[in-house]
């Protein structure tokens, strides 16, 4: 017979997950401001 182990089961490193955090999160705040400076530059223009 197979053996099943439950969906949950494989634990991850916490420091893996707060260091795979950091460069997400500058991703996410490059974006924000990228698209404000797009629309000031927009509102600017008009």
């Amino acid at each position: 017979m197979a053996k099943f182990k439950a969906a949950g089961s494989r634990k991850t490193p916490a420091a893996r997950t707060n260091a795979a955090a950091i460069p997400c999160l500058l991703i996410v705040l490059a974006g924000a401001a990228l698209l404000s400076l797009l629309f000031y530059e927009l509102l600017k223009s008009s």
